[in-house]
């Protein structure tokens, strides 16, 4: 027979578990634990009566941990309920184009949309077209220093070697330098529709139409709805 210590050992390691099985647990323990504080009581010696202070403590604790994993349940509840109404954020932008800012470009018929800003200063910019495999299939130089406007990348989806590529997803490495050669930053973007809305990690996402996944933090203008 588990001892009133046992039984509250047993209840504290519950409130760790989910808080469905911990509260139904924890009820069950609840319950062992006053038959047991009962049993003792009745059969107990009188000449050496149990401590009732010992007990109204182990009481006490077997109440604040029940209190414990019933707050942990309504935690539980809340979350639930703050991640549907995540889910409905962002909902606007569904079936809208959006510019994110995003290293990776979509290769389609021979070209990409995607586009690059500059601050003032940047006087040298190349870039590295790399293959899902992580391989450098083409290195872009003396690319267009124009600050404040949007340049496009100017990819025609060929290789070093002037061979086609496959369409599909690449990444870009976009190096900007000042005229001391030291880095400047360089934001790559492009253009996608929103296909679905997710929350997921606590943040807000979006499936695009292309099939790409991105953080609703790296959206940076919206078309107007149709």
């Amino acid at each position: 027979m588990l001892t009133t210590t046992e039984l509250l050992d047993r209840a504290a390691a519950a409130g760790q578990a989910n808080s469905n099985t911990s509260l139904q647990n924890l009820n069950e323990d609840y319950t062992n634990f006053l038959t047991l504080l009962t049993a003792q009581i009745s059969n107990q010696d009188p000449l050496e009566p149990i401590d009732s202070t010992q007990f109204v403590s182990q009481l006490a604790q077997l109440s604040q941990v029940e209190q414990a994993v019933r707050t942990n349940s309504e935690l539980e509840s809340l979350n639930s309920r703050l991640n549907s109404v995540m889910n409905l954020a962002g909902t606007h932008l569904l079936g809208r184009e959006v510019t994110i800012e995003s290293d990776e470009v979509i290769l389609k018929d021979g070209a990409v949309g995607s586009t690059y800003l500059l601050p003032e200063g940047a006087e040298e910019v190349s870039a590295r077209i790399i293959d899902p495999l992580g391989t450098t299939v083409r290195t872009l130089t003396d690319l267009p220093t124009t600050p404040g406007e949007e340049i496009a990348l100017g990819w025609d989806g060929k290789d070093d070697l002037g061979t086609d590529l496959l369409e599909g997803r690449y990444r870009v490495e976009l190096t900007a330098l000042d005229n001391l050669g030291e880095p400047v930053e360089a934001r790559l973007q492009r253009s996608a529709t929103v296909k679905e809305v997710l929350f997921r990690d606590g943040e807000i996402r979006f499936e695009m139409v292309d099939g790409t996944e991105v953080s609703s933090v790296t959206v940076k203008a919206a078309g107007t709805a149709d």
